[in-house]
């Protein structure tokens, strides 16, 4: 080989060496931050995506937050009327124990509770509960029960009052008392 070949040879190796010198240590690293730069602007792209389909959808998560909302406003006056009946019931066998009377049952109509569950969710129109007492005592104990009722907020009007022998003892009497009673109007007591 003649000088001027080597020289010509000498010159491409060095000129492919300075090439592959300058892929290794200047393109790969910007490829691979391009890359990178690629990546997160997927990522980010994906991201905002992501957001406008939460954007879009937002109307009808608050449309159908509001229904719930509104359901859930229903049910706790259903709730509320339910409490209430919780509570009369309670001060009715308080009543009845302070005036030395066994109460043997309380029973409301089945189809009462329904329509009370029913009206409670579509209005605030008062709500009212036939209530049946049925007691075991002395009569003097159930007229003093009867008169202190009589005075009780929800008490509105007796329906029906029976007395009979009772089957168990001479001295007492089995009676029953039907009324009808306003619910929401139970006096606490503390």
């Amino acid at each position: 080989m003649t000088p001027l070949r080597q020289r010509g040879a000498l010159y491409v190796a060095g000129t492919l060496a300075l090439l592959g010198l300058w892929y290794f240590l200047a393109f790969t690293p910007t490829f691979a931050r391009l890359n990178s730069v690629r990546g997160e602007v997927d990522g980010a792209l994906r991201q905002l995506a992501d957001y406008n389909r939460t954007i879009q959808e937002l109307p009808e998560f608050l449309k159908v937050n509001d229904n719930l909302q509104v359901m859930r406003h229903r049910l706790n006056s259903s709730l509320y009327a339910k409490s209430e009946i919780l509570d009369l019931f309670h001060q009715l066998t308080t009543d009845a124990q302070d005036h030395n009377l066994q109460l043997v049952q309380i029973s409301p109509p089945v189809s009462e509770l329904l329509e009370l569950n029913r009206q409670a969710s579509v209005d605030n129109s008062p709500l009212f509960l036939s209530v049946t007492l049925d007691f075991r005592g002395n009569f003097l104990d159930f007229g003093r029960f009867v008169s202190n009722l009589e005075t009780k907020p929800y008490f509105r009007s007796v329906k029906n009052c029976v007395l009979r022998d009772s089957q168990t003892s001479q001295y007492t009497i089995d009676m029953s008392l039907s009324f009808k009673a306003l619910i929401g109007t139970t006096e606490v007591s503390s």
